[in-house]
């Protein structure tokens, strides 16, 4: 903008207006004064300017001192003023490394910091376009792309990462937790079925706490992320008291109906009790002032209170979905 609006500065830092490459081997963006910022003589300029210089304030554009954008990028050797391109010894300006600086709003929100993070990504493609490396890792120095690195870094990306690699990580241990506990049940109640009763209920309270957690606009972070596969090591116990009492009146030869009403008595209260002091105990984490913890609490009682909901409703139905394969057993002959 500056360029365009008042070129004096940049004449006497060697700008040549009607010269084609302006006197650096620069080439013009679309034909007129803007720069293109894909050519690195173009990018030698620019920045050797502002290193010396700063922004001219003209207009609506104000006034940036060189003191500030040394904060961001400063050369390795002086430079000459009147070729900011070169340096004083008239070798081509070098720069180890450049420091550019980007707002986030709300980088607690882990799924809109993805998208925050591509649009970072597409801001910088100027500078990714002259870069050897990758997204994961430096390359090698070359004449035509002198860049070697373009990183981003600071605490709500480092915290972006570390929540996304954990959240991976939770899902693929919830997957084989989930192939484990399977296996374990099958090889306890000896029946491919009633481990499939007992598991399957457990992993829809998984889906629930995510809708939950989506519906009341909380985003995953690296404590919300570990309460799904929690979920699945505390559920699990309400179904295999529920399914191996069930299995206990069944082996001893009472029907389906009266085997639900075992589960009912015997199991159901204290499934009940043992919910509530566990909700009790998660509500009190839920009245912590720092914000993770306090949803660490409140999605922890949540999961408490699905799985006992899974337990006596779901597992409980599918009992009876399976006991409708197998008939009740005969009632014991009666001696005369």
């Amino acid at each position: 903008g500056s360029l365009l609006l008042n070129p004096d500065p940049f004449v006497e830092a060697g700008w040549v207006v009607n010269e084609t490459g302006h006197g650096m081997g620069c080439t013009e963006d679309g034909g007129g004064l803007l720069m293109d910022l894909t050519n690195r003589n173009c990018l030698a300029f620019f920045y050797g300017f502002l290193s010396l210089n700063g922004v001219p304030g003209v207009g609506p554009i104000p006034d940036i001192p060189p003191s500030i954008v040394s904060l961001y990028i400063a050369p390795n050797i002086e430079l000459d003023p009147t070729q900011p391109w070169l340096d004083i010894n008239g070798e081509d300006a070098e720069y180890d490394h450049m420091l550019i600086r980007f707002g986030m709003t709300a980088p607690e929100d882990f799924p809109g910091m993805a998208g925050g993070m591509e649009e970072v990504w597409r801001d910088l493609s100027s500078f990714t376009n002259l870069s050897t490396g990758t997204r994961e890792e430096a390359g090698p120095a070359s004449e035509d792309k002198p860049l070697t690195w373009v990183m981003p870094t600071g605490r709500p990306v480092t915290r972006f990462v570390a929540s996304t690699t954990m959240q991976e990580e939770m899902q693929s241990s919830l997957i084989l937790g989930s192939l484990f506990v399977f296996g374990t049940l099958s090889v306890g109640f000896r029946s491919f079925k009633q481990a499939s009763v007992t598991l399957v209920p457990i992993l829809l309270v998984v889906v629930w706490l995510y809708g939950l957690m989506y519906v009341a606009g909380s985003s995953l972070n690296i404590v919300t992320v570990t309460i799904a596969t929690i979920s699945l090591g505390v559920g699990i116990d309400y179904c295999i008291h529920v399914t191996e009492r069930y299995r206990e009146g069944r082996e001893n030869g009472e029907t389906h109906h009266e085997a639900l009403i075992g589960v009912g008595g015997a199991c159901g209260l204290a499934l009940v009790g043992s919910a509530a002091s566990d909700i009790a105990g998660f509500s009190m984490i839920a009245l912590s002032p720092m914000g993770l913890f306090s949803n660490f609490g409140i999605f922890s009682a949540a999961m408490i209170a699905l799985s006992l909901i899974a337990s006596l409703v779901l597992t409980t139905a599918a009992l009876g979905l399976i006991a409708s394969l197998d008939p009740d057993p005969a009632p014991p002959l009666e001696e005369a």
